[in-house]
This record gives C-alpha cells, structure tokens and sequence, in this order.
C-alpha cells in the first residue's frame, strides 16, 4: 500500500493530503486549491509544485488568457469595422490557445490546458455553468409571444426553413446509404437535424452583436427561429417516442408536465413577485436567488428525464416576464460577469479539442472530393444550400424586398453557441463517437459565424431597423378600426395638450382609441437606465411615482370615454440621446398607427414671450420622424381644441391639402375627427399654381385639374355640409403666407402634411426661411411666432414603409 502510494503523482498526492513517504493518511477538508507562493518551490525545489498545478491559479490563467485573446480580437475587428458576434473571438482564442499548447506536449501551457493527471476540471465546469446561465438569460430576455403576434408570415417562414433542408437532407442521406460511407447513421442524422434548425440564441446573439435586434427585420428573425425551436421541440419528443418507445414516451410526458407548470404555475408566480414590487424599487435579491436556483434545478430534471439539460434552464427562463422590473434585473446581476468570466471559457475550451493539424491534412482529400471531410462539408453545403433558397423564397412571398429576403436568409442559416453545445453534447453523450466528425462541425460553424455576419453587412442596411414591411398609417384603417396611438410626454406641461388633442379624437363606438403613453424621463448621474410599466407595478404604499401626474391626469381622461379606450402607460428614464429609440421601439412592438409628439417650444398665452425652447427635445423629434415605424404627428398647443364644457361650442378645423403623400395622411386624421364629433366643422384648403411649371415632377398629378372634392372624394362623403372646399390659385409662398395669415383666427385646429406643397409654387419662397425643418415649410409657417393665430398646429407625416417591388416604390413616389 506505502509502495502504491509512493509511485502517486505529487501533485495527486498533495491534493489528498499525503506526503511523498505515505506518512500520511488523512485527507485535508477542505482541500488545498491556492498555491502556498514563490516559498514553495525555493524552499523544496524537488517536492514542490508550480503555482499553476494548483486549481485556483490553473482557473485564473485559463480564464485571463481567454479573456485576453477574445476582448483582443473584438477590439481590433471593432476598430476595422467588422462587426462580428463575440461569440466567434471566443472560438478562436480556443482555437489558437489549443494548437499553442499542441506544438510542445511538456511545455508548461500544456500541463495548464491539457494536464496529464487526474486534476478536477474545474474550468471546464465553469464554462458548462456559464452556458447554462447563458440559456437561461437568453430565455428570460425572449418574449415567448412574439412568434404568436407575428402570425402566418412567422409561422410560414419558420416551418418553410426547416422542413426544406430536413426532407431534402434525408434524401441525399438516403441516396448516400446505398453506397460507402465512412460518417456513422446516427451522426448523419444528428446533422441533418442540427443544420435544419435555427436556434432562437444563435440567432439572438448575432442581432443583438449587429445592433439590428429591435427592428421590424430582427423581428421576423427571431419570430421565424421561434417557430423552428418549437418544430424541433416536436420532432425530438416524436423521435424519442419513435426510437426509444416506452422511455420516450415517458420523456414526452415529463416534459409536457414541465411546460404546462411553468405556464400555469411559474408565469403567474413571477407576475405575483413583480406586483410585490413597488414602482421603482429593485426585486428583492431574494427572490432573484430562488428563481436562479430553479433554473439549475430544472436543468436537472431535464438530466433526470433524459432530455438536454440546458433546455430545461432555457424553457424556465421563458417563464420569467422579461423587461423590467424582473427580467431586467437578471440581465443586470448576471449578463456582465457571465460574459465576460464564465461564458467565455465554455466557447474556447470547447474550440480546444478540434484538431486542426488533422483537419489541414485532410484537406488534400478535400480537393480529390473523397474522405471525411468531403462527406461532411459536401453534405453540409447541400443541406444550408437548400435552407437558404427556401428561406429566401419564402420571405419573398411576403413581399419582403429580394435584398431583405437574402438576408433574413443569411440570418437563420447562422450557426453559432447552440449548435457548437449540442455537438459538444453528442461528443460527451456517445451519441456522436467520431472525433473527427466534431472537427469538421466545429470548424464549419466557426467558418459560419464569420462570414455571415460579414455577408449581412453587405446586404443590410441597418438605418433602417425600425421602418416596418407593413402598413401603419390610418389611410389603411378600415372603418370601426381600432386606433393603435403612442402619446409621448417630455415635460408636465405636456399633459394637458395632448390630452386636449385626444379629446378632439372623442373615440366613441364606431371609432375606439388604444391609447399608450410613455412618459420620458432623462437620466441623471449615474442612474440605471429603467422601463416602467405601469399596468404590472404599482407605487409602494405611501410614495409618489414619477409618473404619478402623468397617470392620473390620463386616468381621468380615460373615465370619462372609458367603454371605447383602452390605456397603457409607461415610463422610460434614460439618456437623451436615446430615447427616440425608445419611442419608435415601443411603437414598433406594440404596432402603433400612430406617434404623437409634443413640440419642443411653448409660448405665453398671448403669445408674446417664449416659455420654454428645449432643443435636446426638438432632436428627439427629428430623430423620431426619420426612424418611426408607423406615421408621426408633432402637435404644436396654443388652446384647447374643443371645450367640451360649452354645449354651443363649435370647433373649426382647417386642413391644407395640397394632394402629397403626408396630406393624404393629414386628411384620414382629419376625417377621423370629423366623424366622431358633430360639433366639428371643416374646410379643406389647396394651393393650386397659377402655371404648371414644377419645380417637382412628382407632383403634377396631385395638381392635374379636377375639382378638390373629387380629389378628397375617398375619404369624405358627398354632400357633407359640415366640409367646405377653398381653392386658391397662387404664384409664390408669400401668397400663401397672405392667404393663411387672413384665415388665422377664424380656426381652432390646422392639420397640414410635412411635405406639404413641398417642390412647387405654394412653398417657393418659404423653405428658404423655414426655422424648423421638422415642420415642413406650412407648418413652419403655421407655428412662427409671427403667425397671428392662438389656433393650435398638427403637422403629419406618413409612415415610410420598406417597399416590395419596384412598381410599389413607383406608386408611392407618384403620391409624394
């Protein structure tokens, strides 16, 4: 037994608490993890241990010298301007710390990596639990129903992309069989099922590194990789019960018990933990811990059942309401130190064990198309081939444009974190019993999440993440539609303007108003930045939330119409420069129709001396108008609309319609008003030129000589007394400025288009003087402080919508 010993590993030996002689038989609890320093070795140079041989210093210098050469590259590709997910530098340092330690097998770095004893791998046990943490983080930051709203178009695209390469993969693989292959059947079909796939936090990780995740676009990505995630779920638990009989059938109905308790106990349990949350206060860290403990032990049950254990983590992530104040705080406590510690240990330690030195050699049969490497990349290439045009094809049919259908394309055949986890997986599992195989997928995705990030660049265009393929305007708005509108408040003085604008909608029965409203608050210090909503939270008992003027004022609003309206309201607190994009992200989720925003300037009540001039806030509103996702209005107050408490009271509004694109606009939001009030009068203005010279080709056609009722006939009735028609024939803009400097105080309300008369004689002479170009040259006109009128200003632009085809863009370009 002593001789047994005596022959042990030191550094086995010291672990356990033996001595060289065996002298010792008691194990030391706990055990020696940190180096006993540089004494060590000075003191017994033939006993003692290099630092590294300890498993605290060996974890630090595997997780320092990944983090070195993942932050590295993603620095200088950063600086280049190749924007690639961090995810492929974390690959990469494994790649190269691997063959670094390969080159020499006693070299120091090997025995760190690679030891030849009987160490705990302790790293590599880390990295497991960050991809773990990592699951459960992208679950809570997944809004399940996403899928659901996108509707057919999701459903569509995400069945089309799997099932496509799926069948026309088990045909080549059946075709393949009849002759030799040197790839086992299982692993044939492991690939085929992995390729056909694309897993929501692949897809995930790549938009959220490309910074295209919160649009219309990445919408559609992460709604089509949704529907192939819950296809897989299927195909898996029907295979299990296909293959494996009575045990998959007991997998199924396990998992099928997990899924209905995370919906029917889970989901209500963290709305419970959220409403015992007060506005503007953390979740307390208690329960953040139990819910995080939940998550490992649901990874467990997933082991127990014989599933894939970070599924479990993922699905109950799915049940944790993501955004603030409980998803968010997840994000927060866990997202960094996972990232940057943990996560990347599992990406390099995994890209560790692909032998590149075989992988070169097998080249030379690569190009003799015979070998392993020819069966696997061939088979590959064929299976994404048909993925991609599929995918493509599919889209298309949408009327998504062809640049944007090769994207969206390029997007889901991306492989990266999931796919990489799963072989590793089959690797560890049996399921997969060729090394080589590993090499060849791992290199493949590696290869994958490199070029076709840079491919998307291409083929992208990024300014426009939040312009939507659909129609959010209220031209469309069927009758009896419901008016989907964001009302913005900057400041308290605000409220009462826009509430005065809303009355002037009176949403009644045949014309209901949802009405949400989000109230910005700038970020000061070093604040978090926070989303509130207010339907899930309420105020801690005894404390005034920030909004708390905000909500009542629009509560009250809502009691008085409160059977056709419904009300949301939010706070978001961030940075100035910011928060457009919470504005049209708010607005694209919720598919608004419409986006009202306050006017940066406020005078006095006569209208002599200027209240306010906030330009932070007019660049939110330029801001705004050229990335909205639906049609934009900013409202200029100066008196109530209509005073409801005066039962004579008669409001006149005054639409300038000069026939473009944004008139158009402006006159279904004039319609819509007029239809729901009686008490409302209206008078239709149009500038027509004394000549038909344009300045605008485009614009002939809206001036061609029909009568201005025949132009408005789609949206106003015939014979309608309550609307008067004014044409006025004028050479320059300074006659239309006399001619609406004569009319100002006859109206309560002018709605008038941003682009209206824009490029013809009603505004030449006007835009040279044009103050605010986020007005229009009318509207500018209409809202100088020279303008001798208290009537308030609304000034419209349309929705601009990514076009499918050219005869559509030809179309639209007629109507501006």
């Amino acid at each position: 037994m002593s001789q047994q010993k005596s022959q042990m590993d030191y550094w086995d030996a010291q672990w356990r608490g033996y001595k060289r002689n065996a002298s010792s038989f008691c194990e030391t609890h706990p055990f020696l993890i940190n180096s006993q320093g540089v004494w060590e070795i000075l003191g017994n140079k033939a006993q003692g241990m290099s630092f590294w041989e300890y498993p605290l210093p060996n974890l630090e210098i595997i997780i320092f010298s990944t983090f070195v050469i993942w932050r590295l590259f993603d620095f200088t590709c950063s600086k280049i301007g190749l924007r690639v997910p961090r995810f492929t530098y974390m690959m990469i340092a494994g790649v190269i710390l691997g063959q670094t330690c390969y080159v020499n097998n006693k070299s120091w770095l090997h025995n760190i990596f690679f030891p030849d004893d009987g160490r705990p791998k302790v790293a590599e046990t880390l990295g497991a639990f960050g991809f773990l943490l990592y699951w459960f983080l992208k679950g809570v930051t997944m809004e399940a129903g996403t899928g659901l709203r996108m509707g057919k178009k999701a459903g569509v695209i995400g069945f089309t992309t799997m099932f496509a390469p799926l069948i026309c993969g088990n045909f080549l693989f059946r075709w393949r069989k009849r002759g030799n292959i040197s790839v086992l059947i299982t692993e044939y079909r492991l690939i085929i099922f992995m390729q056909s796939i694309s897993a929501f936090t692949s897809i995930d990780t790549l938009l959220k590194d490309l910074k295209i995740k919160h649009s219309e676009f990445g919408r559609i990505a992460l709604a089509g990789s949704m529907v192939t995630d819950m296809l897989a779920f299927i195909i898996t638990f029907l295979n299990a019960m296909h293959y494996e009989k009575y045990d998959g059938l007991l997998q199924t109905v396990f998992s099928c018990l997990f899924f209905a308790f995370m919906v029917f106990v889970m989901r209500p349990a963290m709305y419970w933990v959220i409403k015992q949350t007060p506005e503007g206060r953390p979740v307390k860290d208690f329960y953040i811990y139990l819910i995080l403990a939940l998550a490992c032990l649901s990874f467990k049950y997933f082991v127990a059942i014989h599933s894939y254990g970070p599924a479990g983590s993922f699905v109950f992530g799915l049940s944790v309401p993501n955004g603030y104040p409980l998803g968010s705080a997840f994000v927060q406590k866990f997202e960094s130190f996972n990232l940057g510690a943990l996560f990347p240990l599992f990406g390099s330690l995994t890209m560790m064990q692909v032998d590149v030195p075989w992988l070169l050699k097998e080249c030379g049969n690569l190009i003799r198309m015979e070998g392993q490497l020819y069966e696997v990349v061939s088979f590959i290439l064929f299976v994404n081939a048909t993925k991609f045009t599929a995918s493509t094809i599919a889209a298309y049919s949408f009327k998504m444009p062809l640049r944007d259908s090769f994207a969206l394309a390029l997007v889901l055949n991306n492989k990266g974190v999931f796919e990489l986890a799963y072989f590793a997986y089959a690797v560890e599992t049996k399921v997969q019993s060729m090394p080589e195989v590993f090499t060849i997928v791992a290199a493949i995705i590696l290869l994958n999440s490199i070029f076709i990030p840079m491919a998307l660049e291409l083929v992208h265009d990024p300014s426009k993440r939040f312009k939507s393929y659909r129609k959010r305007n209220l031209a469309i708005l069927k009758d009896g539609a419901e008016l989907q509108s964001l009302v913005c408040i900057y400041k308290p003085d605000n409220i009462t303007s826009m509430i005065s604008l809303l009355e002037a909608f009176n949403p009644s029965k045949d014309s209901p108003m949802a009405c949400n409203v989000l109230h910005l608050i700038a970020l000061v210090g070093q604040a978090t930045p926070t989303f509130i909503s207010h339907q899930l939270q309420k105020p801690e008992l005894g404390s005034i939330s920030c909004s708390d003027n905000v909500i009542t004022s629009f509560r009250r609003f809502q009691q008085k119409i409160y059977q056709y309206t419904s009300l949301d309201i939010f706070t978001s607190v961030s940075m100035t420069k910011h928060m457009h994009e919470d504005i049209c992200w708010l607005a694209l989720s919720k598919s608004m129709t419409l986006i009202l925003l306050p006017f940066h300037r406020t005078w006095s009540v006569d209208r002599s001396t200027v209240i306010s001039n906030d330009d932070k806030l007019r660049i939110i509103n330029i801001n705004v108008l050229r990335r909205a996702p639906c049609s934009v209005g900013i409202f200029i107050y100066r008196k109530p609309i209509v005073e409801y408490h005066m039962t004579a009271y008669h409001s006149k509004i005054c639409l300038i319609f000069n026939g473009g694109k944004d008139d158009k606009e402006a006159l279904a939001i004039t319609n819509r008003l007029r239809l729901t009030d009686t008490r409302i009068s209206l008078t239709i203005i149009r500038f027509t030129p004394t000549f038909s010279e344009m300045k605008n080709e485009g614009m002939e056609e809206a001036f061609q000589m029909v009568s201005l009722e025949e132009t408005v006939s789609n949206f106003v009735k015939e014979k309608d007394e309550s609307v008067t028609y004014i044409d006025k024939a004028i050479s320059d803009g300074s006659e239309t400025s006399k001619i609406l400097r004569a009319m100002g105080n006859d109206y309560d309300l002018f709605i008038v288009g941003r682009s209206s008369g824009l490029g013809t004689e009603a505004t030449s002479g006007l835009s040279e003087w044009t103050e605010f170009e986020e007005l229009g040259p009318i509207g500018d006109l209409l809202a100088s402080h020279e303008f001798p009128s208290r009537a308030s200003v609304l000034v419209v632009k349309k929705q601009e919508y990514i076009h499918h085809t050219k005869s559509q863009k030809r179309r639209s370009k007629r109507c501006m």
